[in-house]
């Protein structure tokens, strides 16, 4: 089966290997904006997806989520 972002093969959750870090990495890390900014999730994935330094993967994987 491949990943519902790319052609690459998934792992679990219908991402691949690089998808599913970055939507790994997408959900830690809101636990340290909630802890410092009481930040909602809709709102979360919407100041790192126009945040420059966020990765094309994690973009990809953020644009999933909203769908």
């Amino acid at each position: 089966m491949k990943c519902k972002l790319c052609k690459r093969e998934k792992t679990e959750k219908e991402l691949c290997l690089f998808h599913k870090q970055a939507y790994e990495k997408i959900v830690e890390v809101y636990v340290q904006w909630v802890d410092a900014l009481n930040i909602n999730w809709e709102d979360y994935l919407s100041e790192i997806e126009k945040n420059s330094l966020t990765g094309k993967w994690a973009k990809e994987v953020i644009e999933f989520i909203k769908e």
